[in-house]
């Protein structure tokens, strides 16, 4: 079996992606750990996708789709998610990374 020497991901980046490619990925990132936010707060409320849909009036289809990034949600979906999970909802605005980070 070969082996691989594991390359740190932002020598990758700089040897193998364009800039255009680098925000790409970024990007995707950033919206994956959002959402993995909303299914590990689920999770640890000990609440499932239907028990979060009838608390949410939300299908749990849907419920599974947004958790898995696989639909886009209005701003008033998360609300509704997060008062069924009693939670509040935190938007921020931030300063855009440099180039460098």
């Amino acid at each position: 079996m070969k082996k691989y020497k594991l390359i740190p991901w932002r020598e990758v980046q700089k040897k193998y992606m364009t800039e255009k490619e680098i925000r790409y990925m970024n990007k995707k990132v950033e919206e994956k750990l959002a959402l993995r936010s909303l299914r590990d707060t689920r999770e640890e409320l000990g609440i499932t996708q239907e028990e979060l849909a009838l608390k949410s009036s939300i299908p749990r289809t849907t419920i599974s789709k947004i958790e898995n990034g696989k639909r886009n949600t209005s701003i008033y979906k998360l609300i509704q998610i997060a008062n069924a999970l009693g939670k509040d909802l935190q938007i921020s605005f931030v300063d855009k990374k440099s180039k460098e980070d």
